[in-house]
């Protein structure tokens, strides 16, 4: 699978690949967010026919107020753990649903730029789940 283009279908603007040096890796992010004790921030029911959408708005508002996602409307995301942070612009289109593997399991993070703060979507059986975690340091 192309990352940039599984962004691309999803309606993202792909900016560019973020080597990052410092701060939390893919790997720690998803390690430290999805875990089987976490508790989600926000549920959204899969089954009705504005789930997309809604998925979207609320990731959205938790991103921004988290501040994970910037003002010109980019954020540093990654789709699994395979594949490092890439940075993406959102637009009209953008749909975090669509950032679905073959599998059908959505798993998208997004990180602050110190990496001390994530919010993360994911599928969890018929509901998508909102994950917010805060690590020690400045955010």
């Amino acid at each position: 699978m192309d990352v940039e283009s599984l962004f691309r279908r999803a309606g993202f603007t792909v900016v560019g690949e973020w080597d990052v040096d410092h701060g939390l890796s893919v790997e720690e992010a998803f390690q430290r967010v999805l875990h089987p004790d976490a508790e989600p921030a926000e549920r959204i029911q899969r089954r009705t026919t504005d789930a997309p959408r809604r998925l979207y708005e609320a990731w959205k508002a938790r991103a921004r107020a988290s501040g994970v996602l910037y003002e010109d409307g980019t954020s540093l995301v990654a789709v699994g753990v395979k594949y490092g942070w890439v940075r993406v612009r959102l637009t009209e289109d953008s749909d975090v649903s669509a950032l679905r593997f073959p599998d059908g399991d959505l798993l998208l993070i997004a990180r602050s730029p110190s990496g001390h703060r994530v919010c993360a979507a994911s599928t969890e059986g018929d509901q998508y789940w909102i994950l917010e975690e805060d690590f020690p340091g400045p955010a």
